[in-house]
Formats: C-alpha cells, sequence, structure tokens
C-alpha cells in the first residue's frame, strides 16, 4: 500500500497572512509525521500549493515510492493530476516545482470534503498563527532523536488525609506531620516511599520498624 499524504494551505485575507500544514501516513495507516510551516503572505490556492510540496517533501525524505495525496482543494487537486489547466502564472510556477520534485514518484491525487481533513486544517491554522511544526512520530526516528522530554524524578509530594494535608519531601525523607516531628517517621511517608519502591535506610530517631501505609490516604500530588 502506498503512503498516504493529507495536505491543507490557508490564508487569512486572500492575499494574506498564509499557512501550511500537512500529515503522512504510512503504509499500514500508522501517522508517522506532521508538519506545520508559516508562509508569509500569499493567497488560499498559493497555500495549498505549498502545503502539497510540504507532504511531499517529507515523503522524499523518507524515501516513499508510492503516495497517495489528498487534500480538500478541487483547484490544486485537479490542476495537480492535469485534469485542469492553470491559468494563474504563480500557481504554474509552483506546480512545475511540485512535478519536478515528483518526477519518478508513483502518485495518485484525491479530494476530499473538508471534513476529512482536520488534522491538515489544524496544522493549517497553527501556521497561520505563527507556529511551525516538524514533528516525527514513527517509533524508529523518535527513538533516534531520544526522549521527547528530559528524564524527571519525583521529589515531593503532598499527601491528603480527610481534610488535612502534608507535604511530603521524599528526597530528605521528612514529612511536615507533627507525627513525623515527634517521632521521625510517619504514615504519609511510609505511603510515598512504598508508591516510589524507594528503599528506606536506618534512621536512629525512628522506634519501630517501617509499616505499610494504611487505605486512609489517597495518591499524592506532585509539587
Amino acid at each position: 500500500m502506498a503512503y498516504r499524504g493529507y495536505f491543507d494551505g490557508g490564508s487569512r485575507g486572500n492575499p494574506g497572512i498564509a499557512g501550511a500544514g500537512a500529515v503522512l501516513y504510512d503504509s499500514t495507516g500508522a501517522k508517522v509525521w506532521e508538519g506545520a510551516k508559516p508562509l508569509g503572505r500569499c493567497t488560499n490556492n498559493e497555500a495549498e500549493y505549498l502545503a502539497a510540496s510540504m507532504v511531499l517533501e517529507e515523503a522524499l525524505r523518507r524515501g516513499v515510492s508510492e503516495l497517495e495525496l489528498l487534500g480538500d482543494s478541487k483547484l490544486v487537486i485537479q490542476q495537480l493530476s492535469g485534469a485542469w489547466k492553470i491559468k494563474e502564472p504563480r500557481l504554474q510556477a509552483l506546480a512545475n516545482s511540485f512535478k519536478k520534485s515528483a518526477s519518478g514518484l508513483s502518485l495518485v491525487f484525491t479530494w476530499i470534503p473538508r471534513s476529512d481533513n482536520s488534522d491538515a486544517d489544524r496544522l493549517a491554522n497553527l501556521a497561520m498563527d505563527g507556529e511551525r511544526l516538524d514533528l516525527s512520530l514513527d517509533s524508529e526516528e523518535v527513538a533516534e532523536k531520544g526522549p521527547l522530554i528530559p528524564e524527571m524524578n519525583l521529589e515531593a509530594a503532598v499527601v491528603s488525609q480527610g481534610e488535612d494535608r502534608f507535604l511530603v519531601d521524599i528526597v530528605r525523607k521528612r514529612c511536615s506531620c507533627d507525627e513525623f516531628a515527634q517521632r521521625g517517621d510517619c504514615p504519609h511517608l511510609s505511603f510515598c516511599l512504598e508508591l516510589m519502591g524507594t528503599s528506606r535506610q536506618a534512621d536512629p530517631r525512628r522506634d519501630r520498624p517501617d509499616r505499610a501505609p494504611s487505605s486512609p490516604y489517597t495518591r499524592p500530588a506532585v509539587v
């Protein structure tokens, strides 16, 4: 099966502030990429052409040999497929550039209603708001680029018991409750450490061994 690329372009003012959005699915139907690109000032039809070129470029970058291109611009779909003639010189230049890039690629053009193009439409609107996005979603590329967010550690939590709230310092193994202040130990701290799977080292202030947390405590909130 061929890859599928959805595209959409828009212009606020026509001509006006414009943006392009596109989404690429692999041959299994999994979304592997999405992009948003601000285009500056151009017409709506120019933005549509540039959006089609954007998803084409991503497909070529991945070595795709067969691509179904889907968009809700009947003008662009019919012109790129050769069904309609291109009268506007600027659109002709964009079409020529597209066809040159697509040389050797098996392409199918499909018109779809706007309601079936919501992802690309969303991305085009992001682009018109000035947002830029180039996001690979397939597992192999994500693994090569590393984690999307840095490693995080939970250092403190708030434990609720009825109407009371207690701050537990997981790193220093302390709690704000009166019981901890008196004995150096409390069920709130035990509760958090057990959830975290943290080992507890001996503390001379404790006068009894650790006990499992009891049910009245709710899960801690990250602070």
